[in-house]
């Protein structure tokens, strides 16, 4: 058969193959747990049966049975009984397998219940996680939808402000061109301005070194003495007398006899007769001036 027997201790609850121990109160057990909770070495105030607590006195209440018996076994374990005594032993053996069966189908119910209550909690749990979770998406999503519209806002007035630099960086530039063209216009204004005053105090400067000068030296060229010579012919000058003729009239000299010949003389000497410059004064000579 495909079922198999486990150990009814709630703990263990291994399948049973080979060997077991069996019970008068219906429960079996692995040979594990029956040495482990007292079956197969009853204590001295007498053993429990551990899955229903029953009182286990007589020494064939709890015994060790095989599961898989050989033809022999099958052969000589009820050889010998009369048919009461066999169909009485197959009775309550097809009932200790009943009440077994109907255990697991009751154990397996149960802890089909506690998944099935478990799965429940769990999926309420999940539905209370993935609602959580929705409505955070939703909040996030919404969150995402304003922070991008703040973006394009944003981006929309960076780049105006943008323009607005660009504008303003014109203006700007424009103002420090015109500001730097009147700044050279007043430098050179002044330039010219401090010029102008340089050379009108260096003018006035001379003039009244000039005038300084003048009357100094004035008075040391009128108190220079003068030449009595000089004084007259300066004061009178002084006719020139030429030698008269037998009739009384006046003979030219021979250098006034020509209109050139006055005016040069020979070897470019000087004629004694003439006045002389005044010392200090230059000569003035026909020859330099043509």
């Amino acid at each position: 058969m495909d079922f198999h027997l486990r150990c009814n201790s709630l703990k263990c609850r291994v399948q049973l193959k080979e060997r077991a121990v069996v019970t008068t109160c219906s429960h079996i057990f692995c040979l594990g747990c029956a040495d482990g909770l007292g079956l197969s070495h009853p204590p001295a105030g007498g053993r429990r049966c551990p899955a229903c607590q029953s009182l286990l006195s007589n020494p064939d209440d709890a015994v060790s049975t095989i599961l898989n018996p050989t033809e022999d076994y099958k052969t000589s374990v009820l050889s010998g009984l009369d048919p009461n005594t066999v169909m009485e032993c197959a009775g309550r053996a097809l009932g200790f397998w009943a009440y077994q069966s109907t255990q697991e189908i009751f154990y397996q119910e149960f802890l089909g219940k506690s998944l099935t209550e478990k799965y429940a909690s769990l999926n309420t749990q999940m539905d209370k996680v993935i609602h959580n979770a929705n409505s955070e998406m939703s909040t996030l999503h919404s969150k995402i939808s304003d922070m991008q519209s703040a973006n394009e806002q944003l981006e929309k007035k960076n780049q105006e402000l943008a323009d607005l630099n660009r504008e303003k960086s014109k203006k700007l530039s424009q103002v420090t061109n015109l500001y730097n063209l009147l700044k050279a216009r007043a430098m050179r204004s002044e330039m010219q301005t401090a010029a102008s005053d340089t050379v009108s105090q260096t003018l006035n400067n001379l003039s009244s070194r000039k005038d300084s000068i003048i009357p100094t030296i004035q008075p040391a060229l009128d108190s220079r003495p003068i030449p009595s010579k000089t004084r007259n012919q300066v004061r009178t000058p002084k006719t020139p007398s030429y030698p008269m003729s037998p009739e009384g009239i006046e003979r030219l000299h021979r250098y006034q006899r020509s209109g050139t010949g006055s005016s040069r003389r020979a070897g470019g000497q000087n004629d004694p007769g003439t006045m002389a410059p005044p010392t200090g004064r230059p000569v003035w000579n026909a020859k330099s001036r043509k």
